[in-house]
């Protein structure tokens, strides 16, 4: 029940505070698609622990994902049990060899 809620927050939080045009439509795949990702978790910043996300594979997606990202962010949230503020980010694509 914890992971249907926590994923109808996010598929929420995607159609009213991102400018996903297909949200309507699109909010809980997109939110299904981002938990399949794989990603880094980072604690050595002090103070905060760090969520980075790879990029999904549209272009479109991962904006919408970064702007929830933001969003998250920007709600200052401490992982429960800790006073580490979580942040969250998408990874940039490295550039190809020879450019």
């Amino acid at each position: 029940m914890a992971a249907y809620n926590t994923m109808m927050s996010l598929a929420r939080e995607i159609r009213t505070n991102t400018g996903y045009k297909r949200a309507a439509d699109e909010a809980h795949a997109l939110i299904r698609h981002a938990f399949s990702q794989s990603g880094d978790i980072d604690p050595t910043i002090p103070g905060q622990l760090t969520i980075t996300l790879d990029p999904l594979p549209t272009a479109r997606a991962t904006r919408a994902l970064a702007e929830l990202c933001e969003h998250l962010t920007g709600t200052e949230t401490r992982y429960p049990g800790t006073g580490l503020i979580l942040k969250y980010a998408i990874k940039t694509k490295a550039p190809a060899p020879g450019n």
